[in-house]
């Protein structure tokens, strides 16, 4: 079957695993185009790509803070009629849709009689209902939602409000470990990045700070940068993680057996559900306020307390080819 896969850009967890799922796919002899804004240099070259803004998410200034007026005002353009209604014609010609998680996606397949079935770990009507300012879009994805299946990924709320949702699993891209120092500590805030992240690394003793694109480049002793390994080579490689909650990178670290170290995400609903599968791991949360920057001294105390623990069990593998699977009978 041709099969679009139509991917949310926001952050780069959504476009990870669904990069995971197209391969998974075309495993089993189908031939996948990407429907998705996200760069170029995440999405790579293995399959073909169409460029396409489907989605806005939540506007965020970086990972750790939301903008709802710019959501606003982005779902105005990016979810209108016409955009739509495009987003259809561009899809009329394929035997099946994938959709993580965007529901102007879901809503362009119905209208273009293509079978469409969601993939995530929760779904944008859920998080939109948590902000007042959000609910009438709320309403309209729901309604856009409520005629298809969805596959549920873990961990995460789920879906809700779907026709049906059967349970999926994990998505998570693997690699070879590369370790590019003895105690190196992957920092990692996916697309959106951190603001004052010098400001956030302390100087610990034996500690290097590994940061790689899209991580801005810091000039300290303590930090070297990486453009030139794969990222999930990297995770497996770190003795630990800074990061926030986010599935793309949790999944990464659960197959590699990574620790990681966690600063609070504000607001985001899904974040409850990504910190208990993290105190599971043994993982340690920085102290902080909710949103707002934590201190070097609390960074460097979560570290030290996460690198004194052992390591996770790695996880052998995702749930890919049941997933895949899923997506072509749903």
């Amino acid at each position: 079957m041709r099969i679009a896969l139509v991917v949310s850009a926001h952050g780069y967890g959504h476009a990870t695993r669904s990069l995971v799922l197209a391969d998974a796919l075309a495993e089993l002899g189908h031939a996948i185009t990407l429907f998705s804004a996200a760069p170029a240099a995440i999405l790579g070259d293995r399959h073909p790509i169409r460029p396409w803004v489907v989605d806005v998410g939540l506007r965020q200034p970086d990972s750790l803070r939301e903008d709802l007026p710019g959501t606003l005002a982005a779902l105005e353009e990016r979810c209108a009629e016409a955009a739509i209604d495009a987003l259809a014609a561009a899809l009329s010609g394929f035997d099946r849709v994938g959709v993580d998680i965007a529901p102007a996606g879901l809503e362009a397949a119905r209208r273009a009689g293509v079978p469409a079935v969601a993939v995530g770990n929760f779904d944008w009507a859920w998080i939109y209902r948590h902000y007042p300012a959000l609910a009438g879009w709320a309403e309209r994805f729901a309604a856009w939602q409520a005629l298809h299946p969805a596959i549920a990924l873990t961990p995460g709320p789920g879906p809700t409000g779907f026709h049906t949702v059967l349970p999926g699993g994990l998505l998570a891209r693997s690699g070879p470990a590369v370790a590019v120092a003895q105690t190196g500590v992957l920092v990692c805030f996916g697309g959106f990045g951190l603001d004052g992240l010098d400001a956030l690394l302390p100087e610990l003793p034996g500690v290097t700070w590994v940061l790689a694109p899209p991580m801005p480049r810091l000039d300290r002793p303590d930090i070297r940068y990486v453009d030139d390994v794969p990222f999930p080579s990297l995770v497996a490689g770190a003795a630990a993680l800074l990061t926030k909650p986010g599935y793309g990178v949790l999944a990464e670290a659960t197959v590699a057996g990574t620790p990681i170290v966690w600063v609070d995400r504000g607001a985001f609903p899904e974040a409850p559900f990504l910190e208990a599968a993290l105190h599971a791991r043994g993982d340690v949360k920085v102290a902080g306020a909710a949103g707002a920057l934590p201190s070097r001294e609390a960074v460097a105390e979560a570290v030290e307390a996460r690198l004194s623990r052992s390591r996770p069990t790695a996880r052998p593998g995702d749930d890919r080819r049941r997933i895949a699977r899923l997506v072509l009978e749903a």
